[in-house]
């Protein structure tokens, strides 16, 4: 008796202790921000953006002609932002491109979190009224919402997922992730809501997401413009494909 008393008192720790893990360490995981390395541009041009409650968001502009229609790009949870758009958007001829870090990555001021990302989300958007939004990974859901909320013309997500708080289900079926998870990114519910063409990129056997989630928000897409799937590289690296630009271009156009 006193074994199973025992066992059953271990099981009962080992399953707070993960639960307390999982709690104490997502910020990190959902917001990796520590990779987001400072970058400085070589072809876009360096400016900022100052939210409403006064924090400094560092960002970039890409212009490649005069009265391009302008895309605003949402960057994943490990990247700066300003490196896309001086690597990437400058080979992309057709449009102009802006975009800007999350908060306290590389050279943005104050702490990310899902309320504040999207908000500034929605005030760059304002200000600037770009025609397509564009998301990659963590973007895909700002970029998602922006498209939610606003007149977008086109949405492009770039590996995406349906939600964050799905995927943790998915892979912590036995915790309650429901009250666990601070920052849920339902990407799957504003998507649902749009009647404009979504384009979307997904990588060959995602390392990252997993596959019921991409199908879960591909599922919920009412108006699937395109959708292109890469081989040869991982969710992570999936701008080393070699053809990238040309599928990007497919995307947008």
């Amino acid at each position: 008796m006193k074994i199973i008393i025992g066992l059953a008192a271990l099981a009962f720790f080992i399953y707070i202790g993960a639960a307390l893990y999982l709690y104490l360490t997502q910020d990190s995981k959902i917001f990796n921000r520590k990779w987001a390395k400072p970058y400085e541009p070589a072809v876009a041009e360096k400016i900022y953006f100052i939210t409403s409650d006064g924090i400094k968001l560092e960002g970039a502009y890409t212009k490649n002609g005069e009265k391009l229609p302008l895309v605003l790009y949402f960057s994943g949870n490990a990247n700066n932002v300003i490196e896309f758009l001086d690597k990437i958007a400058p080979k992309i001829k057709n449009y102009n491109f802006i975009g800007f870090n999350y908060p306290g990555y590389a050279g943005s001021e104050g702490k990310p979190c899902e309320k504040c990302i999207l908000k500034y989300a929605l005030e760059i958007y304002d200000k600037y009224k770009p025609q397509v939004v564009i998301g990659r990974s963590l973007g895909t859901a700002v970029a998602s919402y922006v498209a939610y909320k606003r007149p977008v013309k086109k949405l492009v997500l770039i590996t995406p997922f349906d939600s964050i708080l799905n995927i943790a289900k998915n892979k912590y079926p036995l915790l309650p992730v429901e009250v666990l998870v601070k920052y849920k990114f339902n990407e799957y519910l504003w998507v649902k809501e749009l009647n404009i063409p979504v384009s979307v990129l997904l990588v060959k056997d995602d390392d990252i997401i997993p596959e019921e989630n991409i199908n879960n928000l591909l599922t919920h897409i009412k108006h699937l413009d395109k959708k292109i799937t890469v081989s040869g590289v991982k969710h992570g690296n999936v701008y080393e494909y070699e053809n990238i630009t040309e599928v990007l271009k497919q995307l947008l156009d």
